[in-house]
């Protein structure tokens, strides 16, 4: 739409994950579809950052904080883009990082992509529920990853958000195959193989990935974090596996792009509103296990491939790109 190359930035939290590296990936091919030269914002405070997949793939258009915020430029941005992940952990938020608070006195325009709170409850204080409202009139659109947050915000805040789809499943997944067509696995492509891309131990997870090796008379191939190539490797590995065993939203939301059969252990510590919005929203209780209240899970689901309602995914991605576009101004 643009025949020259405007500037703007997305502002995301760091951190060594999948998902969070992907995320950043994602909305940057999105923005550069659109004829933008975005810039990723990476905080320097954030502990354990490897940037080494989007330094390879993005060509460094990222701009690491060295001292504060303060040290940005408003004349070098048309736009600000607070994207996803969890950029409202409560945990670990930052006003400038979550609602770009250096930018606060800015002309420049500011909106939130499927940003999260990181739970299924609201753990906010009422301090930044003052400061929230404060900053967030500045801002053209506000949105978020799961449906639960939108109806907390409009309660907390008096923002009317509306929910959009992770970033991820924004773009083509050629994007994705392209980033791994020349790498080099242990795993043979044509090997038959589970993959498993799992955050955190748990014995009935374990024992249920055995079991299902045993069953289904397939190796399992373990996602491992301690590599440099880390990303590459999941991407090889859900591309290529025959199912997917995870307790990640990230692990469920990629088995979704390639469409593998899944089975997603939900994982409660790391935000049960996440996998509680898949739910809602694709059907999925069959496929997202809570443990806790149900240990017979069908090993069987990981030769059947999820029954996804193309037609609603295919309408929430163009409602989330209408909402990229109308806060671009792009027409």
């Amino acid at each position: 739409p643009y025949t020259t190359l405007f500037r703007s930035v997305t502002c995301l939290k760091n951190g060594q994950n999948v998902g969070n590296i992907l995320v950043k990936y994602s909305m940057f091919k999105k923005l550069e579809e659109f004829g933008f030269n975005a810039t990723i914002i990476i905080p320097g405070n954030f502990r354990n950052p490897d940037l080494s997949f989007i330094n390879r793939t993005l060509k460094s258009n990222m701009y690491i904080i060295k001292n504060n915020f303060s040290e940005l430029n408003e004349n070098d941005f048309d736009y600000l883009l607070v994207n996803s992940d969890q950029t409202w952990y409560y945990h670990l938020f930052s006003y400038d990082v979550g609602l770009l608070k250096f930018a606060k006195n800015w002309k420049v325009k500011k909106f939130i992509y499927a940003t999260s709170i990181g739970t299924a409850k609201w753990r906010f204080t009422r301090r930044f529920e003052k400061m929230a409202k404060i900053l967030l009139k500045n801002f053209t659109g506000i949105s978020f990853r799961e449906k639960g947050t939108v109806k907390l915000a409009e309660q907390h805040l008096g923002v009317k958000g509306v929910f959009v789809l992770d970033p991820t499943l924004l773009i083509n997944k050629q994007y994705y195959l392209n980033e791994i067509r020349n790498y080099k696995s242990e795993f043979n492509p044509k090997e038959k193989f589970l993959y498993v891309y799992q955050l955190d131990r748990n014995e009935i997870i374990e024992k249920f990935i055995d079991d299902s090796s045993i069953k289904l008379n397939l190796k399992i191939n373990k996602m491992l974090f301690n590599r440099t190539d880390y990303i590459e490797s999941f991407l090889f590995g859900i591309s290529n596996c025959q199912g997917v065993i995870t307790d990640s939203f990230h692990g469920t939301i990629f088995s979704i792009i390639f469409d593998k059969p899944f089975i997603t252990f939900m994982n409660k510590g790391r935000g049960k509103g996440r996998f509680d919005s898949l739910i809602e929203v694709f059907h999925l209780e069959k496929r997202i296990i809570d443990i806790s209240i149900n240990t017979n899970i069908d090993i069987n689901l990981l030769t059947q491939k999820p029954n996804i309602n193309k037609v609603l995914l295919n309408q929430l991605r163009t409602f989330s790109i209408n909402y990229l576009k109308n806060n671009l101004e792009i027409t």
